[in-house]
């Protein structure tokens, strides 16, 4: 079912928007591990015991911050706009156009074309994370050695790339299920999205915080890996959903009627 020509397409045709994406993150974390130190995060902590609720959240270890502000904001922000983008271009993108009727006319089957695309979205998300990893640990090791817990890193990042995948697998659904990218574009990056505020409005009130039960962000739980509290569960549920997606797409893909 795999299409070597068709993978390094996508690679090519793809390539810029995996390099601004991966680079920003990578440049990111280099900042944090290089900038907040022992001594800065002291001082943040510090300045910020005045104040009546800290909106930094735990900042008292560096693996902590990586966890609520990388993790948490940065690595979750840039992905989801890497899902979103990757999710609708793969597929509905390339039927609304009228390209898939190019790539079909060739000898690439429907299962063919979605299941290199499967593999080209996820295996596009582990190398980028596993940059990120690269990169973390490397800053971290020269600028402030033995500061990086670096089994806590790797599960954090490993979560991270979890909750990704699970995000690119219902982008990845909508593209399959809908020949128009308005449409995917709706309900893919509609929940995505919904997901990140939903995650967002939990946590500045306890009225709201219900909504941690409607966002599958609440899966990958930083808090529970810095703590060292059972988190595998959660885990398996975001690797389940990422595999149920991509599936079911591809299925609904291959016996659609398509406008070619």
């Amino acid at each position: 079912m795999f299409s070597k020509p068709l993978f390094i397409h996508l690679i090519k045709t793809n390539g810029k928007l995996f390099s601004i994406i991966t680079g920003a993150l990578i440049l990111l974390i280099g900042v944090v591990m290089s900038i907040f130190t022992p001594e800065t995060m002291q001082e943040i902590a510090e300045a910020s015991m005045d104040a009546p609720v800290n909106p930094l959240g735990d900042i008292t270890t560096l693996i902590a911050f990586v966890a609520n502000q990388y993790f948490g904001n940065f690595a979750l922000i840039f992905g989801i706009i890497y899902s979103i983008i990757m999710g609708n271009k793969l597929i509905a993108d390339q039927v609304d156009k009228g390209s898939m009727a190019y790539h079909l006319s060739t000898p690439i089957t429907r299962s063919q074309y979605t299941f290199t695309s499967a593999v080209y979205f996820v295996s596009s998300l582990v190398v980028m994370f596993g940059l990120v990893f690269a990169a973390g640990y490397g800053v971290a090791e020269i600028v402030q050695p033995g500061e990086l817990p670096v089994a806590k890193f790797f599960a954090l990042t490993a979560g991270s790339l979890l909750l990704h995948l699970a995000i690119s697998g219902i982008t990845f659904f909508a593209s399959c299920l809908f020949n128009r990218s308005s449409q995917s574009l709706a309900l893919g990056a509609g929940l995505a999205v919904f997901f990140y505020a939903a995650n967002i409005l939990s946590g500045m009130s306890d009225s709201l915080e219900f909504l941690k039960n409607v966002t599958i962000i609440t899966l990958y739980d930083t808090n529970a890996i810095v703590q060292n509290e059972s988190y595998g569960g959660q885990l398996v549920l975001l690797a389940v959903l990422t595999f149920v997606l991509y599936f079911i797409g591809m299925l609904v893909f291959k016996r659609k009627d398509l406008p070619l």
